[in-house]
């Protein structure tokens, strides 16, 4: 971890400029070069003492100047005179060149070494030597493959007389060697093909091991004379070439060339875990990705394994084994481990149940079988950049679904990624996950409209793997409470004496954790919290938003070096509960102090759910110069108005929870690169605020979402500035019980004004109304003129009214349009309003009568997903789809999930059944709901 170490000192030294506009652009291009050696020189694989004692010397170095380099920053940026911030400066000057002469000596020593192992094998311990065709074999995985095999049979027999590359991708252990090795042995493939030939790649590439692989002798022969003799035997002929477990772009273009095409219908078939390879190579068509068995395949295969082979069991031992393999995956390579020791174990349930309620374990330590030699191939052929995030996984719960935003606001505070020109750092870490994915060891389980991942995850066994190596080098440590606390303190123990990222699930853990130097604590698990004791003082990443405190734990603001600061606690207005008095202007949540924590990115304040009582912040939350995500939950802000000091927030890229009453065109001049936003509070916070909107000036914004925030009661700012008031005066606010009147006639007076067109962000791709906002359906006609607005969600009530007429141009360049809980019966549009429309979301929307006939003439549809709507939605979606069958030849995919079936023909008033005012669901619920919609069509 050398190499992330060093990019975490890099990116620190460039806040550090950031901060105190100290010149350290020197020791940053010094590091730089020292990186690139660091990353030529990882290739060496095993275990290598030396280079282990190396690589922890540059590890404790680059900390410790981190570290350094903070305290001094900071004084430079908090500094009282010139004295200060001279001597301040000079520190970091000096602290610098003393570690990169540190780091500049161990490098060259690195280097020596690493050159000294260049040529020698690798060590018998070295996971590279094993490739998964050691392991996998056709009578045992095959079991529940026919349709996979026949459809890849199919591929090479099939199609043109050009030469043609068939790929088949897949994560390790999964089955490409087997699949392959069958489709070379099959009688009809034998009979078509006049030569067939196979070689294995492997990680540690040779052309010449290739090249004689494929002729079938040994050689002196030079290479050159190798690939000639391999291209003359070849033409002429009908041949198939299998290529497997091929790793790298490089080495399909070190043997493309001795392929000839002589049109006679040849094929070459690879197998690979990589699918920036597999593409690369494939003569236009995707590659096959096998996927992992479903519990019938699975357990089919256990079966045949074990109670075909090994005899008669009792329907006990049918039931583990049932266990066992649900357990497994879907990984069929885990399924053989599991079945091999099965077969050697004693035939005892007791036994069996042991292994089902440890098969991770099981299959990730079994000496005989080294499973974990196969996937681990797959890490240590990562490039340096990509194995920390690998690592990272370990920091999550077995089976979690992983929200890839909380992974990228992680990742962009963690310090390991690179800095690439052109590039924010969260479009980095985007790139790093689809590169994880890429190379099978990550998982996706949601797909935004648009094609982003929105949720991803880790196969159990790959998982264990993660663990493993994320503890050998102490890159993450999970505590796992008390039934484990001996490896709890040894794991502790361990990470005090370096930067390691440690995860907790119970309270008790984390005092474990005092006086520890941990780089990261997160904590997993929910509870309530008393008094929190924060001496764990080099933390950067503290995520503590799923527990509750009473008050903000002020030792937070003793942690100077935080990054990430995540906190769930009760705000102090709910004292002055029943108080008839008015509050005093001293209260507030979160000191003023807030803002000596300069190097916050990302502050998450949550509260407790539900509440009926908002945060009161402090201005000086805004005024953290690295900000760029913060999210504060239902607020007020003390003095937020603008003042002439006031910091120009240049990093700051999504603000979550805005009262509607700061919305104002000199508030939004904070924040030039704002990319997302959202709107939040309860129905007198925005009227209060109707002629304040004023978005022109957010010039990247891309997301805008308005919430409405509707607890059973709720205690709001009377008004922000009264007359003649001062910023001494106390506050003034009114708790009431909050009544919902759904007004389906479009009567009500409307809680929401939306602004002009011109006072919209003209960048703007994605626009939400969340609530009962009571804005007329015509007044959406202003967000049809903004220019690059790709979705639109409208989601309870927003808009009302029993009648959407859509006039003028329409929405010229909406490509997903989800329509939530809205209550209109009839919806006129042509296809000329949405005319590059493609997908069509209608959940809850039960009293809408169909979709306007006309939508059948737009060319871009590619779905429609209805859910909780009438039968006559739906016959209106299946006549659209035919006619565009008809009429186009081009095909839709209609889903439909519940129908929403009235108990009577009555006006929307009286039907009760078609009302639903539920409104306290979560964020995320809605999220994850919008998310399972976008998805449908993969």
């Amino acid at each position: 971890m050398a190499y992330a170490a060093v990019t975490s000192l890099m990116r620190t030294i460039h806040q550090s400029m950031e901060l105190t506009g100290c010149d350290l652009q020197p020791f940053y291009e010094k590091l730089e070069s020292l990186r690139a050696i660091l990353e030529k020189s990882c290739n060496v694989t095993g275990d290598h003492e030396e280079l282990t004692i190396l690589e922890v010397e540059i590890l404790e170095v680059a900390y410790t100047t981190e570290d350094m380099v903070d305290s001094e920053s900071r004084s430079v940026f908090l500094a009282q005179n010139l004295e200060e911030r001279n001597r301040a400066m000079w520190e970091i000057f000096f602290v610098l060149e003393q570690a990169l002469e540190c780091i500049d000596s161990t490098v060259k020593q690195w280097m020596a070494t690493s050159d000294s192992m260049k040529d020698l094998k690798p060590q018998t311990s070295s996971l590279v030597s094993l490739p998964d065709h050691a392991f996998e074999q056709p009578e045992n995985i095959m079991v529940g493959r026919e349709n996979e095999f026949e459809m890849m049979l199919d591929q090479l027999v099939r199609g043109g007389r050009e030469l043609e590359v068939v790929s088949i991708v897949g994560m390790g252990g999964i089955g490409k060697t087997t699949l392959a090795t069958k489709l070379y042995s099959d009688p009809y493939i034998m009979s078509r093909f006049d030569i067939r030939a196979k070689a294995t790649v492997s990680q540690e590439y040779c052309v010449r091991n290739v090249l004689l692989g494929l002729l079938s002798l040994t050689s002196d022969e030079p290479d050159d004379q190798l690939a000639d003799r391999l291209q003359k035997h070849l033409k002429g002929r009908r041949y198939l070439v299998v290529i497997d477990d091929i790793w790298t772009t490089k080495a399909w273009d070190g043997i493309k060339l001795c392929f000839p095409d002589c049109y006679k219908g040849s094929r070459i078939l690879l197998t690979t875990r990589n699918v920036e390879v597999a593409e690369y190579a494939s003569s236009g068509k995707p590659p096959h990705h096998m996927r992992l068995m479903n519990f019938d395949e699975s357990w089919n295969l256990l079966h045949k394994k074990i109670f075909e082979k090994e005899g008669s069991y009792s329907p006990e031992f049918e039931n583990i084994g049932k266990q066992i393999a649900l357990k497994c995956g879907g990984l069929p390579l885990a399924i053989t481990v599991i079945a091999g020791l099965l077969s050697k174990i004693s035939k005892t349930l007791d036994e069996w149940q042991n292994v089902a309620e440890n098969v991770s374990s099981v299959v990730s330590t079994d000496l005989e079988a080294k499973c974990m030699r196969v996937l681990a191939l797959s890490y240590h052929h990562l490039p340096s950049h990509l194995k920390p995030c690998f690592l990272y996984f370990a920091i999550f719960a077995e089976d979690e679904r992983i929200s890839v935003t909380k992974l990228v606001e992680l990742w962009a505070v963690e310090g390991f990624l690179n800095e690439e020109e052109g590039k924010s750092i969260e479009e980095v870490a985007e790139t790093c996950i689809n590169e994880l994915v890429d190379r099978s060891l990550i998982s996706i389980h949601n797909l935004s409209f648009d094609g982003k991942i929105e949720s991803c995850g880790m196969h159990d066994v790959t998982r264990e793997l993660c663990l493993r190596e994320a503890r050998n080098m102490n890159f993450v440590n999970v505590i796992r409470g008390k039934s484990d606390q001996n490896s709890c303190a040894q794991s502790m123990q361990r990470s005090f004496k370096s930067r390691s990222r440690i995860r907790i699930h119970k309270l008790e853990e984390l005092a474990w954790c005092r006086n520890s130097e941990a780089h990261s604590i997160i904590m997993l698990g929910g509870f309530e919290c008393v008094t929190l004791e924060l001496s764990f003082k080099l933390v950067r990443v503290l995520d503590l938003g799923l527990n509750t405190w009473p008050i903000f734990p002020s030792g937070v603001l003793s942690l100077i070096h935080l990054r990430y600061l995540s906190l769930r606690f009760n705000p102090c207005l709910q004292q002055y509960q029943g108080s008839k008095e008015a509050v005093p202007s001293s209260i507030i949540d979160i000191p003023l102090s807030i803002s000596s924590l300069c190097y916050l990115q990302t502050f998450k304040l949550n509260l407790p759910f539900p509440s009926y009582y908002p945060f009161i912040l402090p201005s000086e939350i805004l005024t953290m110069p690295q900000l760029r995500t913060l999210c504060m939950d239902w607020n007020y802000l003390r003095s937020h108005e603008p003042t002439e000091n006031r910091l120009v927030l240049k990093n700051l890229q999504c603000l979550n929870q805005l009262n509607p009453r700061y919305c104002t065109g000199s508030f939004f001049r904070l924040f030039p690169n704002l990319k997302k936003l959202q709107v939040f509070g309860v129905p007198e916070d925005f009227r209060n605020s109707q002629d304040l909107y004023d978005f022109r000036y957010l010039y990247q914004l891309e997301e805008l979402t308005f919430r409405l925030y509707y607890p059973y009661a709720a205690c709001f700012l009377k008004n922000t500035a009264p007359s003649g008031s001062t910023p001494q005066d106390p506050l003034r606010f009114q708790t009431e019980i909050l009544h919902k009147e759904i007004d389906f006639g479009g009567t009500a007076p409307p809680t929401l004004l939306l602004p002009p067109p011109d006072a919209f962000p003209q960048n703007l791709k994605s626009l939400t109304f969340r609530g009962e906002f009571s804005v007329a359906w015509k007044d959406l006609s202003i967000v049809g003129k903004l220019p690059k607005l790709e979705v639109l969600i409208l989601s309870w009530n927003a808009f009302i009214g029993k009648e959407w007429e859509v006039v003028e141009e329409g929405f010229p360049h909406l490509n997903f349009l989800f329509l939530d809980d809205v209550y209109i019966r009839y919806w006129r549009a042509s296809s000329d309003h949405f005319p590059y429309l493609e997908r069509l979301i209608l959940r809850d929307c039960r009293n809408l009568d169909s979709i306007p006939r006309d939508f059948a003439d737009i060319t871009t549809l590619a779905l429609i997903d209805i859910d909780y709507c009438q039968q006559s939605v739906v016959n209106s979606a299946k006549q659209i789809q035919q006619d565009i069958q008809d009429n186009y030849g081009s095909s839709i995919e209609v889903h439909t999930r519940h129908l929403f079936i009235p108990k009577s023909v009555t006006t929307v008033e009286d039907d009760d059944d078609s009302v639903t005012t539920d409104e306290d669901d979560d964020d995320d619920d809605f999220e994850k709901e919008v998310a399972s919609c976008r998805n449908n069509v993969e």
